[in-house]
């Protein structure tokens, strides 16, 4: 179900609903939304809906025993029902059976079982379920064990170890076979063929960070357990920011199901704004820029070009267009999640902040993706050291951090040295010294440091965007030796102009009025206008076809 679509505009509505008619029980409210989140994610896929549900499990049970060192036998019981209901209405059910005799609502992907694992259903159910068994008899049979130091290390290490297991059979598990086969014939060595078409599901690397983080939250004593299954399952599961984040943590997100939300009108008026504007972002920015990405970039992907284009202007203006593609596309995801969260009283994380009026690459990751690059900076650089063990220990922990970060985004070499490379110039800044210069930087020089830093950043975006190592090759090539314009190159660039000079003149007065939500301080008037023009803007530009938010594949 996408945001940008009219089913979830009706599923919204309906959520929007039933929240108000329950607003007597917050816990009621929890459990609607819990619903609404299962159908939400489900629409996709039903089965994928049981690896939520089993991170829910895996994070519900070990954080209870990291914190109190037992697990009570009603809550292992009713946590094992739970799980096994899943299993069975999840796995089980052939929805795709069912679909048929709903053709107006059937999930938007109907794939076939086969084309997950080449196992078949019996033989695939037998082997989950007893490694389900004996994973829970191993880890929960006992449900007195006091609480000691090491226990509570090594059950935060089994929820870790656990949902990192989910993450990579099912989004690692084909990309490092392929490269050790790969390496092994290279040696000599036939392996033989080791790959699945393991599909990938939708937001998968968020629910899993985001249930990982809330058990080592608790093990570092910043936040209790809950012992309730059903705020720790609507907690993993919200749907604003289930599968594009923003990455939420227990501590900020978790207390809010424990306690009546409040809803206040200027908060339904940013979330009204949000989700409008998150919209204009996606629809009518990124969507219609994004035939320029594609119309460039698309010949190489499929490697049916070769040859270094004559018109390099041409190359450098894709790679533009992706950072606003890019940018417009994930910001426009987290703008409607915040506004769909404030307008249920809830308060999610701020994600972007202007990332491309950084002046060096740390003041990039304070600014982009932040859910993700504090994530990495509380739950792998600091564990590894931090800055505290020196210079030279110092980078190299920045520098794996990245590394992994750019791994986190896909199974691909290109992701890879995509880290390596946002990596490699933190290390540059921060060895030179020109951090601490670009940030003390005044007008008109932080002027000069931004643009460094924004075509800096279209350097890692040429990386994140190019499918093969060759398309990379290809357009520096003619961006350094070819720069020529052309009549094309010309037209994709009234095409970005056109639909992307509203965008830069609002964030120009965001910048200027230093705040996120100018609208507030303007008169009555101006504020009409600017929302008469993006929703007429939504209205009229946005492209006939439905497209999915591009961090969906991550």
């Amino acid at each position: 179900m996408l945001f940008n679509s009219m089913t979830f505009a009706v599923f919204f509505v309906i959520v929007l609903i039933l929240y108000k008619i329950l607003r007597r029980s917050f816990r009621a409210e929890n459990l609607m939304l819990l619903g609404a989140s299962y159908i939400f994610y489900g629409w996709w896929d039903v089965r994928f809906l049981y690896l939520i549900i089993l991170a829910t499990v895996i994070d519900y049970l070990t954080s209870l025993l990291v914190d109190r060192g037992r697990v009570t036998s009603k809550q292992f019981i009713k946590a094992f029902v739970f799980l096994l209901s899943a299993a069975f209405f999840c796995v089980t059910i052939k929805w795709k059976a069912v679909s048929w005799h709903f053709d107006g609502w059937k999930p938007v992907v109907d794939i076939d079982w086969n084309s997950i694992l080449p196992l078949s259903i019996k033989e695939w159910w037998v082997f989950g379920l007893s490694l389900i068994v004996s994973i829970v008899i191993a880890l929960f049979g006992s449900s007195v064990i006091r609480s000691q130091w090491a226990t509570r290390r090594f059950y935060m290490f089994v929820c870790i170890f656990l949902n990192l297991a989910i993450l990579g059979v099912f989004k690692y598990f084909n990309f490092f076979a392929d490269n050790l086969i790969a390496f092994f014939g290279h040696c000599g060595i036939e392996l033989g063929e080791w790959t699945y078409r393991i599909i990938l599901p939708v937001g998968i690397s968020f629910f899993t960070f985001q249930a990982l983080s809330h058990t080592v939250d608790v093990y570092r004593k910043e936040i209790n357990a809950s012992d309730s299954l059903l705020e720790n399952a609507v907690y993993l599961a919200y749907f604003p920011q289930l599968v594009a984040g923003p990455i939420e943590r227990g501590k900020h997100l978790l207390p809010q199901f424990q306690r009546p939300r409040i809803i206040q009108m200027d908060e339904c008026k940013e979330g009204l704004w949000l989700i409008f504007w998150g919209l204009y972002k996606k629809v009518v920015v990124a969507d219609n820029i994004s035939t320029v990405v594609n119309n460039i970039f698309g010949p190489y992907d499929k490697l049916q070009l070769t040859t270094v284009p004559e018109d390099g202007i041409r190359c450098l203006l894709a790679v533009y267009a992706f950072a606003i593609q890019i940018y417009c596309d994930f910001s426009g995801y987290t703008d409607i999640a915040r506004g769909v969260g404030k307008l249920m009283g809830f308060d999610i994380m701020l994600n972007f902040n202007l990332p491309y009026i950084s002046v060096n690459p740390s003041d990039f990751w304070r600014r982009w993706h932040i859910s993700l690059s504090s994530w990495l900076r509380d739950y792998l650089y600091i564990p590894l050291g931090g800055s505290r063990g020196g210079t030279v220990l110092t980078y190299r922990n920045l520098f794996l951090t990245m590394v992994l970060g750019g791994l986190w985004h896909g199974a691909a070499w290109t992701f890879v040295l995509w880290g390596i490379f946002h990596g490699a110039i933190l290390v540059i800044y921060r060895l030179l010294g020109l951090t601490k210069l670009t940030e003390k930087a005044r007008f008109p020089m932080n002027i000069v440091y931004i643009i460094i830093m924004f075509h800096l950043v279209c350097v890692g975006w040429l990386l994140f965007r190019a499918q093969n190592m060759a398309t990379v090759g290809i357009f520096l090539k003619a961006i350094c030796g070819n720069f020529k314009g052309s009549d094309n190159a010309l037209q994709c660039f009234k095409t970005i102009a056109f639909y992307s000079w509203f965008l830069i003149l609002f964030q120009l007065l965001q910048i200027i009025k230093r705040d996120l939500f100018p609208m507030k301080s303007m008169h009555w008037f101006i504020r009409l206008n600017i929302w008469v023009f993006v929703i007429m803007s939504i209205i009229t530009l946005s492209p006939k076809k439905v497209t999915e938010f591009i961090y969906f594949a991550f």
